[in-house]
């Protein structure tokens, strides 16, 4: 009886029984928002010997929503209660566009001849935190080489059990110039020589997620899409634009995903693993001018080493179901929406399926908080959080094309770049990339490039 005592007193000293979460500094956002994206509740056991561990995890965790620029979560010795102290993001983002129109800056830099007329202007509210629920609203207007106007909300807690959100979002653009036709993996565009509008789109959008759990998520949407080209692109420069000499495409298109992601800090991940799948049928058997079933399946795994190392993988694969020709409009391959290999920035390799890897070690050269408190009148930064990783990259891909590949060089064979980088990360919030990369072609360049995490 002696022995099992001190044996449980012994068990019991190893682990407290969390009573309560304080939070402080929120003054918009609820509490129900910080308390859902938490790993532990009230009432929770916790080992004294994973207790940091957690609290870090979680502070990641929190900083990733772009809710906040600054988190800490800590709790005294003694006490059974957990402390968590938030400093708010700006939620309202009036900003102004100055934004090239090209894929990336070394585009635009070195094959479009520095042009300000592939530059949009105009403005964007990006409101964060509408109600303080969580919830986003998005307005662009804009001119310039693309003609834009959108509008998005989300809600993403309209259920009681936290678990369900919607959304909607209405976009029109319209160009004086389209790309109509890669050869040598390079884009070729025209424009006519009366400004004329020679593509336009329209899209609107209504999608539900469903969040059971912390990690889990799945996701439906549905759109319509209303597309429509100059008849001079259609008939003389590109008949396979959207096949058939058609001018205009209409379909609809239906979207599942799933993903599961346990990334310690998504925004740039300095451990864990995430993966999801994605089904999409766009052309639902209404208009019958598209009909197209895809798949696409990825992972990510990031190994963290002593807090100062991180080996991180990528990897992406897509694939077409239906295998009819598709128009070169919807035959994306690499090269778009950030599905690049490493030193082939300037490259696009359209096709029906794509394999991507993409692999680093990341050294975290610095991660300082600066006090700003005498310098910044805005509450939101009066504490800046900077970290800086040197890394060296090292990419792979390849696309499938059985239809337009005899004018593009890069289709159907691998692709491999590689070389150092530098990353600098601001308020846990703004990312600025810095890679000096190589490719099979011996060709060699600093590429930039940014991102934020909202």
């Amino acid at each position: 009886m002696f022995i099992q005592s001190v044996a449980l007193s012994q068990q019991e000293s190893m682990e407290f029984i969390l009573s309560d979460i304080h939070i402080e500094g929120n003054k918009r956002t609820k509490d129900y928002v910080i308390l859902r994206e938490l790993e532990f509740q009230s009432e929770d056991t916790i080992a004294y010997s994973e207790e940091e561990k957690l609290w870090i995890e979680n502070e990641n965790r929190l900083l990733s929503t772009g809710l906040f620029t600054y988190v800490d979560i800590n709790r005294e010795e003694g006490d059974n209660f957990v402390m968590i102290q938030v400093q708010e993001n700006w939620f309202i983002y009036p900003n102004f566009i100055f934004e090239l129109a090209d894929r990336n800056f070394n585009v635009w830099w070195n094959e479009q001849g520095k042009s300000l007329d592939r530059v949009n202007i105009g403005g964007r509210i990006n409101w964060l935190n509408v109600s303080g629920h969580r919830d986003r609203l998005k307005l662009t207007a804009q001119v310039g080489y693309t003609r834009r106007i959108d509008l998005e909300y989300g809600f993403p807690y309209v259920n009681k059990a936290k678990t369900l959100g919607i959304s909607a979002a209405v976009v029109y653009t319209e160009n004086d110039e389209i790309g109509y036709k890669t050869i040598g993996n390079k884009t070729l565009f025209y424009s006519g020589d009366d400004d004329r509008i020679v593509l336009s789109r329209f899209r609107v959008a209504s999608w539900v997620n469903y969040r059971p759990k912390l990690y889990g998520n799945h996701f439906v949407k549905l759109e319509y899409h209303r597309n429509v080209i100059d008849d001079f692109v259609a008939q003389e420069l590109n008949q396979d634009y959207f096949l058939n000499g058609l001018s205009t495409l209409r379909f609809f298109k239906l979207e599942y995903d799933f993903s599961f992601d346990k990334r310690r800090f998504t925004f740039y991940p300095e451990g864990g693993h995430s993966y999801g799948v994605s089904v999409q049928k766009e052309g639902l058997g209404i208009f019958n001018e598209y009909n197209n079933l895809l798949v696409e399946i990825r992972g990510e795994h990031y190994t963290n080493i002593k807090d100062k190392i991180i080996i991180a993988n990528l990897v992406k694969l897509k694939t077409n179901l239906i295998r009819a020709q598709i128009g070169f409009a919807n035959n994306t391959g690499l090269g778009y929406n950030g599905n690049v290999v490493s030193g082939y920035e300037l490259f696009v390799v359209d096709g029906t399926d794509f394999a991507l890897t993409k692999s680093s070690v990341r050294w975290k050269m610095t991660d300082h908080l600066l006090n700003l408190d005498g310098l910044m009148p805005l509450r939101q930064f009066k504490k800046m959080n900077i970290k800086a990783y040197l890394s060296f990259n090292i990419d792979t891909g390849f696309v499938n094309e059985p239809t337009y590949r005899d004018t593009n060089f890069l289709n159907n064979r691998l692709l491999l770049g590689y070389g150092p980088g530098l990353d600098i990360i601001l308020f846990n919030t703004h990312l600025f990339s810095f890679e000096y990369s190589f490719n099979h072609l011996g060709q060699s360049a600093l590429f930039f490039g940014n991102s934020v995490s909202f």
